[in-house]
């Protein structure tokens, strides 16, 4: 077990790093919806894509303005901006960072003039994203002083005012289904489920495959799906389609509400609520402060939960 001052050497020798210490790292999946135009466009889905990010994902873009066209006022606070820095891409990456510059002013005692003068100060504070466009997936640092969904709804929002739902994005949190798999368990019937999902951009995995075609089939953008029962309901049941829906969910591709009944250690009822967004995939890492070796770091996390998605 290490002491507090054994940990303070360790990490001043770059020999551990604890947990407590790295980047809490989220995950989620871009969607684009398909439009008429795109099936005429001689440039490539992905180029495509990717110039379209790169209109928005730029220092130039004025996120504040655009968030207040959306109406999305709740993501503005009076005296802090919005801002993209440090943007790179590559073949199939746009790597940059988001910041909330805040502004602080101060009194200061000015010794010439003998008397105090106020200043303002400028402080941002960042997160590095990365957007694998192969994958459709997005990786960024959750930060206390950003938010922990605030860097996906600032680049959603601020792309669709940008291109004034001309081209239209959703952003969706890649949930954990380890987390889910034992809420779910802690209750003892379901009585309603609600779902709203897209078809998978690129793939899907075994798990999801069975919804993923049936709305392939249908030719459907988006379906939603509402189920009540007070018998509960089977997940299993419908030949796992619901089940099915479920994973494509948790891997980023819409939205699900799950309400069930859980018996307390007091044999009362108790209605229970359960997000899929409120239980997000979580990974830790300590990026370098080099952007090569950054982004790197960051391919690598996306790869390692495309694997953990993979599992059935």
């Amino acid at each position: 077990m290490y002491s507090k001052t054994d940990l303070i050497k360790n990490y001043l020798n770059n020999k551990y790093i604890p947990d407590f210490m790295k980047s809490v790292l989220l995950f989620a999946r871009l969607y684009f919806d398909t439009k008429i135009t795109h099936f005429t466009e001689v440039e490539s889905k992905k180029e495509r894509e990717c110039q379209l990010l790169l209109d928005v994902i730029s220092p130039d873009s004025n996120i504040n303005s655009l968030l207040k066209k959306m109406g999305k006022t709740s993501l503005i606070i009076h005296n802090e901006t919005w801002k993209f820095g440090g943007i790179q891409h590559g073949e199939n990456y746009i790597f940059g960072r988001l910041g909330k510059i805040k502004g602080h002013i101060y009194n200061f005692f000015d010794e010439k003039n003998k008397d105090f003068i106020k200043s303002e100060f400028h402080e941002a504070n960042l997160c590095n994203f990365l957007i694998d466009l192969d994958n459709h997936i997005i990786v960024y640092e959750s930060r206390r002083n950003i938010g922990e969904k605030a860097p996906i709804l600032v680049i959603q929002d601020t792309f669709n005012s940008f291109f004034d739902n001309a081209e239209k994005i959703h952003i969706n949190l890649i949930t954990d289904n380890r987390k889910i798999i034992d809420r779910i368990r802690e209750l003892n019937s379901i009585i309603e489920i609600k779902m709203k999902l897209n078809p998978t951009n690129p793939d899907s995995t075994p798990s999801s495959d069975k919804m993923d075609q049936f709305l392939k089939e249908l030719n459907a953008d988006k379906i939603k799906i509402e189920a009540s029962s007070s018998k509960g309901i089977d997940l299993e049941g419908g030949g796992g389609l619901i089940q099915s829906g479920l994973r494509l969910a948790e891997e980023g591709y819409g939205y699900v509400q799950v309400k069930g009944i859980m018996i307390t250690p007091h044999k009362q009822q108790k209605i229970e609520l359960i997000n899929l967004f409120n239980l997000p995939m979580k990974e830790r890492e300590d990026l370098s402060e080099s952007d090569k070796i950054a982004i790197n770091q960051l391919k690598k996390k996306i790869k390692s939960v495309i694997e953990l998605l993979n599992v059935e």
